[in-house]
């Protein structure tokens, strides 16, 4: 299982606007899918998935902690919760909150961050990040299948802070042979009152687990049971009336869908760029969509083969649209690119994106083609 944190989109942001005022042209769009668990059909099941994406039935749904298996003080190498923080630190600017250990700074931004500390050279983080996927009426029960990553971890419903909120949580079953000098030894999810998907995990050195494996997997429950909701949430758009955000140069003017959300914008004086996510059913719904006005601009195709070309406009301009297929991972992502020949204002309007059905990649080239962009 890759870490939570293998990309901290914050701190991509960051080096990618470095690196646009070294080399004058904006960077290539980044993929960026969420963690697919391996399949894993548990005996009673009886739901079908439908349309979160599995093919199979689900598990019923996490055994939930009883209170008592909180209490008390928990430990892993050389931690114990009894020397918790009293008071919270937030991630992904003030989404998620969580008690830690005095001296762990935020790291990373408001889709994926951590707290980290080091102690008698082990490292200690608990991660959270933005799946900006939404939980269905079913999500109880595939976030326990998804929890089970393949069967190497046990699906357990880990209460939150006042039991305001439930994390559906694997907790690693057995130590095994590290692949990594960090174990993901408790990694789940919950829902805020919008029903969005947020991820969270801890992670602790291999070496740190080798004698208290049973005394790490209560740790980090304890850890996960002071999660709380933060204040801030995403802000969808009612569909009802047109948008402007202007970026740099540019105005941009859209009317996006109810689970449509404008991530990130960024521009200087030769390029402006937006960048769009849609909302899908957890755990295997994704949108992105990556489009910009650039005078100079990199390199911005899909991953995968081709499927075939689509005529269309593109900020005005006409563009050809080429359709991709990834099947390198273990479900297919439908991509689409394009760029323009013709100049406005000396720029090419560029446009990236992938999903996860045919069906879905239609859509978001209709909403790409409705965006007008002005001065």
């Amino acid at each position: 299982m890759r870490s939570l944190l293998y990309a901290p989109h914050a701190l991509l942001a960051a080096s990618a606007v470095a690196t646009i005022l070294a080399c004058n042209s904006t960077p290539p769009p980044t993929t960026t899918a969420p963690v697919t668990p391996v399949t894993d059909p548990r005996p009673g099941a009886t739901a079908r998935s439908g349309a979160g994406g599995d093919d199979d039935v689900l598990p019923p749904a996490a055994r939930a902690l009883a209170k008592d298996e909180l209490e008390g003080d928990k430990t892993c190498g050389p931690w114990s919760t009894k020397d918790l923080a009293k008071a919270e630190s937030a991630l992904l600017e003030d989404r998620v909150r969580v008690r830690f250990f005095a001296g762990a700074a935020p790291q990373g931004g408001k889709e994926s961050g951590k707290l980290e500390v080091q102690k008698n050279g082990e490292t200690l983080f608990v991660g959270a990040r933005e799946t900006f996927q939404r939980g269905d009426d079913l999500f109880d029960r595939r976030a326990a299948k998804a929890a089970a990553f393949g069967g190497d971890y046990e699906p357990v419903a880990v209460p939150g802070k006042d039991g305001k909120l439930t994390i559906v949580t694997g907790v690693k079953k057995e130590l095994g042979t590290p692949k990594g000098d960090l174990v993901a030894i408790a990694h789940g999810w919950f829902l805020d009152p919008n029903r969005d998907v947020l991820d969270v995990a801890v992670f602790v050195s291999a070496g740190a687990l080798g004698t208290d494996f049973a005394k790490c997997r209560l740790f980090a429950e304890k850890i996960l049971g002071t999660v709380s909701q933060g204040p801030r949430m995403l802000a969808y758009a009612k569909g009802v009336a047109d948008i402007d955000t202007q970026v740099s140069y540019a105005k941009f003017t859209y009317r996006p869908g109810p689970d449509w959300v404008l991530t990130d914008a960024m521009g200087i004086h030769d390029f402006a760029r937006m960048h769009f996510r849609k909302r899908g059913v957890f755990p295997h719904e994704i949108t992105e969509l990556q489009m910009a006005l650039d005078s100079h601009p990199g390199d911005w195709k899909s991953d995968g083969d081709p499927e075939g070309d689509r005529e269309g406009k593109l900020l005005g301009l006409a563009v050809t649209w080429h359709l991709t297929k990834d099947t390198s991972g273990s479900r297919p992502l439908y991509g689409a690119w394009a760029r323009s020949t013709a100049l406005v204002h000396n720029d090419h309007a560029v446009a990236s994106l992938f999903t996860s059905s045919a069906a879905d990649r239609d859509e978001a080239i209709r909403f790409a083609e409705s965006i007008r962009a002005g001065r």
